[in-house]
């Protein structure tokens, strides 16, 4: 795996369009889009290398939000690690003081059934009788690539074998 904590930004992360130079070291690829990225400074884009080596710490870049424990993990995601192809602000999610694998958008076919999808949810500010109805707006094909979604996105983690997700809509 690529990245620690996503795994597979060739997949789900925003990247540009075509090949690009990185904004920090030049080299030519399809870099990272980095115009949604939070901080004080400002890029177009990264490349890979360049991401996952923390060039962002001293900008003051940060392409993740996540509850920052001080750890090395949440220092990883803040910094070293793709953004979630949300469309707000969402921070990562810590599962018992632990930082789950961003997997992929999700579909149906994540889940062996409803009640599988129901007991892998978050609660945070919603109860799982509150997002029921996200059930019926699921993907039922696996999706390959982010910009198949629809208005609302399920982000499906992982951590210890076990699965867990967040969701986000337009």
């Amino acid at each position: 795996m690529e990245f620690e904590f996503f795994r597979y930004p060739e997949k789900f992360a925003y990247k540009v369009t075509e090949p690009k130079p990185c904004s920090i070291c030049g080299r030519e690829e399809l870099c990272f889009d980095a115009g949604g990225y939070s901080g004080i400074n400002d890029i177009d884009c990264i490349c890979t290398s360049c991401l996952k080596a923390g060039a962002l710490i001293d900008l003051e870049i940060e392409p993740n939000m996540n509850f920052d424990d001080g750890s090395e993990a949440a220092e990883t995601i803040t910094y070293k690690t793709p953004a979630l192809p949300t469309w707000q602000d969402i921070g990562w999610p810590m599962v018992d003081g632990q930082f789950p694998v961003f997997e992929c958008i999700a579909s149906a076919e994540d889940f062996l059934d409803k009640n599988d999808f129901l007991n892998s949810f978050l609660e945070e500010d919603q109860t799982k009788e509150e997002i029921e109805w996200l059930w019926d707006r699921l993907p039922q094909k696996k999706l390959n690539h982010y910009n198949e979604g629809g208005d609302i996105s399920v982000y499906l983690f992982s951590l210890n074998g076990k699965k867990y997700w967040i969701w986000d809509a337009n």
